[in-house]
């Protein structure tokens, strides 16, 4: 069991006899423990992999961008992100949200900065406290919600714009999603390469964050049939959004890696992610290459751009027949690979 269910688990007996909403919780058996004795306990998780586990387990979960408390609950306990923007946007729904008599528990890591977080709670409710130190985590709870304003996700979204292929773009993110309200280095390599290439046709952009590669092709090429993909909520809704803002249409679809995916497409575009939470994990990316291959169209290309530290030109090789640098800089390499027909085929 994760060291946050274990320091929540260890202060049960100071939880009020009454309903629980869990936010983001990990996957293990801390929702069967809190629902011992016929406590109701709902979650809401911001991952879609986290939501697909969380249900295939039986519990009560909802995939969304923010929680919604509806009032019957006594207790809201969330994970602390590692991300304050998010974290002060989570304080803020929950606080506008929440029973007036219920507490809110914080729970983290001391990596994940648990131990700074009460100046941030506190500007949310009136009264914040320790509860628990350890499993090198820390326990806070929180009660008395203070909100100035009213709660509006379309407040926190971030604007900023870029010219890709003769347009201008406007892109909006939300707080947790990578490169928040910027344009970082290596998109910015990538979508240097994609205007010399030109996709068009089928596209998938794999783990799209706010949607900026995707709705920059689609713009440059509006008969594309764009795709967007990733397991953020936050994600998810800020590619809405960013379509939205351009006036462009394309599918935008929650999936961990691509398990939900169907279809062929003519190109896959990714910036693939290389952590969960404060960890680096490269499962995900390593799925991904296993099995892009299977959703290329006859004659489809991947193109990838990554940290040069990582195994990904290895991975990709073992993936595809055939491999080369579209472009590279001191930081970041762009791969473009593509595979012969018949191979890959399986799924």
């Amino acid at each position: 069991m994760e060291a946050v269910s274990q320091v929540i688990l260890r202060n049960e007996y100071r939880l009020a006899a009454g309903p629980v909403l869990l936010i983001n919780p990990p996957r293990d058996a801390l929702v069967q423990h809190l629902s011992r004795n016929g406590r109701g306990v709902r979650c809401l998780t911001q991952d879609f992999g986290d939501y697909r586990w969380l249900q295939s387990a039986g519990s009560n979960v909802a995939f969304g961008a923010v929680p919604e408390p509806d009032g019957a609950e006594v207790t809201v306990i969330m994970c602390l992100p590692r991300e304050k923007g998010l974290l002060n946007m989570l304080l803020h729904a929950i606080a506008d949200r929440i029973n007036p008599a219920a507490v809110l528990w914080l729970v983290g890591e001391n990596r994940a900065g648990i131990k700074s977080a009460p100046r941030q709670v506190k500007r949310y409710f009136e009264r914040v406290s320790v509860l628990d130190n350890a499993r090198h985590c820390g326990l806070l709870a929180a009660a008395g919600a203070v909100v100035q304003r009213p709660f509006e996700l379309s407040g926190y979204s971030a604007s900023w714009s870029i010219n890709h292929a003769g347009h201008e773009l406007q892109v909006r993110s939300l707080p947790g999603v990578f490169a928040h309200g910027r344009l970082d280095r290596g998109t910015a390599l990538l979508l240097e390469a994609l205007e010399t290439i030109q996709p068009r046709g089928r596209i998938l952009d794999f783990a799209c964050g706010c949607g900026i590669v995707g709705a920059a092709l689609l713009a440059a090429e509006q008969r594309a049939q764009l795709t967007l993909l990733d397991s953020s909520a936050l994600a998810i809704e800020s590619s809405r959004l960013t379509l939205a803002a351009n006036g462009l249409e394309g599918q935008v679809l929650p999936s961990d890696g691509l398990a939900e995916l169907q279809g062929r497409f003519d190109w896959i575009i990714s910036n693939p992610p290389f952590h969960r939470g404060v960890a680096s994990d490269l499962d995900v990316a390593a799925e991904f290459f296993r099995r892009a291959g299977t959703f290329l169209a006859e004659n489809g290309r991947i193109v990838i751009v990554f940290n040069r530290h990582l195994p990904y030109f290895r991975w990709l090789q073992s993936a595809f027949d055939r491999i080369y640098r579209l472009a590279e800089n001191e930081e970041f390499t762009i791969i473009q690979g593509s595979r012969t027909e018949g191979r890959g085929r399986g799924r």
